[in-house]
């Protein structure tokens, strides 16, 4: 994951509580202390929030450290991916030969869509339950799908995190086919939202869209105590 995707998924969940939580932005300014022209170029992913505006985010909006820990696997995922070359951050990437930074098959005219999911964001599960998060992708590009696999981005096993294997295959795709892909997740023990993020590569990790107009795909819960 690149550090604007990362800002900007982060500012986009700290809108949303605010809103949810119905206080306008002038009002959290002034509440908070940060400018207001701050916080709006957090909240449009702009600007990296600080550790403690999003501890003050969690406290004012209810979100049991929920934000901190999605900031904590964001982070991991921008580490990660700060070891792919470079060249990962062009707009418009060439083929390179395999052992480069994009995969041998990445083509500019590959695409992928999300058509449909399961477990809607906010699903309320147990704490440790294990389930599945299926996804319908659609390759609406004019390139064939092969041997492609859908990645965790960050930390997959760390605890009080929502866990997942490092990667589940992806069937292989025509243009136009739609495909499911499916992955088993274990719920936290603590309660609270929780957020794993994931993203079409090849079977050694490197991105088959690595740029800010392919945001990664992802499972949001709420984590309660047993029923």
């Amino acid at each position: 994951m690149r550090p604007a995707q990362a800002r900007y998924v982060i500012g986009a969940r700290m809108r949303e509580l605010r809103e949810a939580a119905g206080v306008p932005l002038t009002r959290a300014a002034s509440e908070s202390g940060w400018d207001k022209g701050h916080l709006s170029r957090v909240e449009r992913g702009h600007t990296k929030p600080s550790r403690e505006l999003i501890e003050w985010y969690d406290d004012s909006f209810g979100a049991n450290q929920a934000l901190v820990n999605q900031l904590m696997e964001l982070d991991a995922a921008v580490r990660a991916g700060r070891d792919m070359s470079q060249r990962d951050l062009r707009r418009h990437v060439q083929p390179v030969l395999l052992g480069g930074s994009v995969p041998i098959d990445h083509h500019p005219d590959d695409r992928a869509e999300l058509v449909g999911e399961t477990v809607p964001d906010g699903t309320r599960v147990c704490r440790e339950q294990v389930f599945e998060k299926t996804w319908e992708l659609r390759n609406s590009g004019e390139r064939p799908w092969h041997n492609r696999w859908l990645t965790r981005q960050g930390a997959a096993g760390t605890p009080g995190w929502l866990r997942s294997p490092n990667r589940a295959p992806v069937p292989d795709a025509a243009p136009g086919d739609i495909v499911t892909v499916t992955m088993t997740l274990q719920a936290p023990c603590q309660v609270g939202a929780s957020t794993a993020y994931f993203k079409l590569t090849d079977e050694a990790g490197r991105l088959y869209y690595p740029g800010l107009e392919s945001p990664p795909l992802y499972c949001t819960i709420f984590t309660i105590h047993d029923p």
